[in-house]
């Protein structure tokens, strides 16, 4: 599913226009980005938690040269879901596997 598709989506579902759900889905994503860059923990019930995480410099080796190369430290944003949406996607991959079946 892409952007336009969840626009769309939650356009329907919430019975707003499109316009709006899309307005709706940037405010929301934007704030989420802006909480996690301060360094806060965006944890949603049920869904999981967003946090900002350092991944330390490395050395990396180029194998068709075999130099070695430093890659510098930087941010990431990570996602861990939550234990209730892991057993909801759990359980609808194991309905579909009994369907495909």
């Amino acid at each position: 599913m892409n952007n336009k598709e969840l626009v769309a989506e939650l356009a329907k579902r919430l019975e707003i226009p499109k316009g709006k759900a899309g307005r709706m889905l940037d405010i929301a994503a934007n704030t989420l980005v802006q909480v996690v860059k301060q360094g806060s923990v965006v944890q949603l019930y049920g869904f999981g938690s967003f946090e900002l995480r350092k991944k330390n410099d490395r050395i990396l080796i180029n194998p068709a040269t075999g130099k070695q190369m430093i890659v510098p430290p930087k941010l990431t944003m990570s996602f861990k879901p939550g234990g209730t949406y892991k057993e909801r996607i759990r359980k609808a991959a194991s309905d579909r596997n009994a369907i495909e079946i």
